[in-house]
C-alpha cells in the first residue's frame, strides 16, 4: 500500500518556542500518535523545525539509509526517530524509535507506527511544496526574525535588561500579519523575586518598509522602557 505524506509548517505557533511542522501520513499526525495524549510529560509535541526537516539531512530520501529525528517537545530531551531510504520508486520509513535523554524507551512496533511506503515522485513534490510554504515571508516575519537575532545576541532567553527578566517568545502570527508579539517575564524591581508573577505580551505594529530599522526600534524600547502598562498580563497557571 502506498501512503500519502502531508507536511504542514507551523510558523510562530504559540505553543512552541520555534517554528515547527506537523507530519501527517495518511491523515495521521505521526508525532502526536507516537507520543499519545499529553505529549511529552504534559508538553506539546510536533515535528522539528522546517529548516531542519526540509534540509539535505532531513526528510530527503536517498539510497543510503539515514536515521532522522522527526519531532518531539521543546525540551531537547526527547525525540521520535525513523529510518528513511529510497528503494527504486519508493521511499520507505521504518524502524521507529522513541528516545528520551539518549535512552531508547520504545522501538519498533512498541512505538505504534508501522512501515510506510511513499511514491518517490509524490514524496519529493510534497517536500518542495512544504519548503515553499515554510519559506514564505511577510513584513512582520522579517521584523520578528531580525529582532530574534538581535535579542539573542544581547541575551535572548537569558536577561532582557532593566525591565525584562527573560524573553519567552517572539512571534509574527500569520493571522495578524501586521504585528509582532513579544512574550516575556518582567523583572521584579524590588529584587525580592526572580520575576513578577505571570508573563506579559507586548504587541508592536509593523509596516512593510525597512524591517531592520523597525526591529532596532522595538529592541531599544524593550531594553529601555517599562512596557508592562501596555502589555497583556497572563497570570501564572496553577499546577494541577
Amino acid at each position: 500500500m502506498v501512503s500519502a505524506l502531508r507536511l504542514e509548517p507551523l510558523l510562530f505557533a504559540a505553543e512552541f518556542g520555534s517554528h515547527r511542522m506537523r507530519i501527517f501520513v495518511d491523515g495521521v499526525d505521526v508525532v502526536a500518535a507516537a507520543y499519545g495524549p499529553g505529549g511529552f510529560c504534559g508538553k506539546p509535541v510536533a515535528g522539528f523545525m522546517p529548516s531542519r526537516l526540509l534540509g539535505p539531512h532531513g526528510l530527503a530520501a536517498s539510497q543510503n539509509v539515514r536515521e532522522v529525528a522527526l519531532g518531539g517537545s521543546d525540551t531537547t530531551e526527547d525525540q521520535l526517530t525513523v529510518q528513511i531510504r529510497q528503494v527504486g520508486s519508493a521511499v520507505i520509513w521504518d524502524r521507529w524509535r522513541m528516545v528520551d535523554i539518549e535512552t531508547v524507551v520504545k522501538e519498533g512496533p512498541d512505538v505504534g507506527l508501522s512501515t510506510f511506503r511513499f511514491d518517490a515522485r509524490a514524496y519529493a513534490s510534497e517536500l518542495a511544496r512544504a519548503t515553499a510554504q515554510a519559506d514564505r515571508m511577510w513584513p512582520a516575519r522579517s521584523v520578528a526574525e531580525l529582532l530574534e537575532a538581535m535579542l539573542w545576541r544581547d541575551g535572548y532567553d537569558q536577561d532582557g535588561g532593566t525591565w525584562v527578566r527573560r524573553y519567552t517568545a517572539i512571534r509574527a502570527p500569520e493571522e495578524r500579519p501586521d504585528v509582532v508579539e513579544i512574550s516575556y517575564y518582567a523583572r521584579d524591581m524590588s529584587g525580592l523575586r526572580y520575576a513578577m508573577p505571570g508573563s506579559y505580551v507586548a504587541t508592536f505594529p509593523v509596516v512593510p518598509s525597512d524591517p531592520d530599522h523597525q526591529a532596532q526600534v522595538i529592541a531599544h524600547r524593550l531594553g529601555h522602557e517599562d512596557l508592562k502598562p501596555v502589555s497583556v498580563h497572563r497570570p501564572q497557571q496553577r499546577r494541577r
